[in-house]
């Protein structure tokens, strides 16, 4: 039977991070399929993880909910239509729910063709107080539907901190496995088996039953998030690449995520990432065409437009 795994988190949480170290460490020699739900119509995720021998499917055009529900079975039928899939990793949009996807899998959990393995949520224990307290509609669906939880960048918190972010958690989700230690000092392995550990008829059905439940009253990540995308030939001066996301902090509106694929001088490409307060840069194999996404709430696109140049 195929299995399906859920990675969710919100917003720069780490969850390609996440993928790309399963797909090294934990999943080697299996047959694995990706669904890559970005929201909005540049998908940047899919480009980063094309160099591992995976197929990748992207939804661009919104969340996993009643906007592209039917596109989501749709690939999902697709998929498995073959015989020799092992895995569906599915990575949601940061600003999704977790519920919906759930509730996009219910009528082939219920046929039986597939089974809802790993449902792990991604938590960035360093934004972990601001997000919450932010965007809890949308930050508590994603804790409150997983199996497993791992805090990335713990490592970068106290010891204090991160029993306040557990206890916390505990009152969202009192059943959810907790992985506090940093990931890098855990293997793959380790982190498949924790989130293998809680498979049984029990807690699915747990997690069906509840996303039944909450469904019909929430808001769509469109009625509160806004995103700006360009695909761009653009050749950046990469000294200057940093200080102009810094600047993202100061723009209009407030921007949650900034990520990219652009090229430099000297035929280089790079990547970066976003997330206020920190900026993450580095050198990647040559793209098709550049690529860049911010996402945020009440963003201007014309002041984005002229920071970017394009």
């Amino acid at each position: 039977m195929t299995k399906i795994d859920i990675i969710s988190g919100f917003l720069g949480a780490g969850k390609t991070t996440l993928i790309k170290k399963l797909l090294e460490e934990a999943f080697i020699g299996e047959k694995v399929v990706l669904i890559e739900n970005e929201f909005g119509e540049i998908g940047i995720d899919g480009a980063i993880l094309k160099d591992y021998e995976i197929e990748i499917k992207e939804m661009n055009s919104g969340c996993i909910c009643c906007t592209i529900a039917g596109d989501f079975s749709s690939a999902l039928k697709e998929i498995l239509a073959f015989d020799n899939v092992d895995r569906i990793i599915i990575e949601p949009s940061g600003v999704g729910k977790l519920s919906d996807v759930i509730n996009g899998c219910k009528r082939f959990l219920k046929e039986g063709s597939v089974e809802l393995n790993i449902c792990m949520t991604v938590v960035d224990a360093v934004k972990y107080k601001v997000y919450v307290k932010n965007f809890t509609e949308f930050y508590t669906n994603q804790l409150m539907n997983s199996k497993t939880i791992i805090l990335s960048r713990s490592q970068n918190v106290k010891e204090e901190v991160l029993d306040t972010i557990i206890n916390d958690i505990r009152k969202i989700n009192p059943t959810a496995q907790i992985i506090s230690t940093d990931w890098k000092e855990l293997d793959g392995k380790k982190i498949r088996q924790i989130g293998e550990s809680t498979n049984n008829a029990e807690s699915v059905n747990s997690l069906m039953n509840q996303t039944e439940h909450i469904h019909g009253k929430h808001h769509h990540a469109d009625e509160v998030f806004h995103v700006w995308g360009r695909e761009t030939a653009k050749i950046f001066e990469c000294n200057k690449v940093e200080a102009i996301l810094k600047q993202l902090a100061n723009m209009k509106g407030h921007v949650l995520r900034a990520k990219g694929i652009i090229r430099v001088e000297k035929k280089q490409w790079i990547q970066f990432d976003y997330v206020p307060n920190e900026v993450i840069i580095k050198e990647i194999n040559p793209e098709c065409t550049g690529r860049i996404c911010v996402i945020g709430e009440q963003i201007d696109e014309v002041q984005l437009s002229e920071l970017f140049g394009l």
